[in-house]
């Protein structure tokens, strides 16, 4: 017996939000290492907070992703005295030009998917704009 559609498209839309997540870590990594150079437990941080809660990465999980991006050249890792000299070391990482030219790439690529994807919904979600439109001049 198959599930209730209910409990298949809620299952099915956990999943594609978890590949969804999972595809775009590497991106939201280089986009933050483009800024700066950060620690590790500072990367997962800052993506739990510009993400509102949605992407809360473990040690298990963010250490292997920065060790394949450093195993691949697209960033490098250095120890350093924690700000003011005080505690442990830490490995900070930074974007290397091979990175900024991937993350360059990346950025390309996720305009033109996104660009094809909204173009190819805009006539489907027009009478959505048309009502959002309508409604902001009602309350105007």
């Amino acid at each position: 017996m198959s599930e209730p559609d209910s409990t298949k498209t809620g299952n099915k839309l956990r999943e594609w939000s978890r590949e969804i997540k999972r595809g775009f870590l590497e991106f939201w990594i280089l986009t933050l290492l483009r800024r700066e150079s950060l620690y590790g437990a500072r990367i997962s941080d800052l993506l739990d907070e510009m993400t509102e809660g949605r992407i809360q990465l473990e040690a298990g999980t963010i250490y292997p992703l920065l060790n394949r991006l450093a195993d691949n050249g697209w960033i490098v890792a250095e120890t350093r005295v924690r700000d003011q000299g005080r505690g442990p070391m830490r490995r900070y990482y930074r974007l290397t030009e091979d990175g900024s030219q991937l993350l360059s790439a990346m950025v390309e690529q996720y305009f033109n998917t996104f660009d094809g994807l909204f173009r190819m919904m805009a006539e489907d979600f027009r009478s959505v704009r048309e009502r959002l439109a309508q409604l902001m001049e009602d309350v105007d």
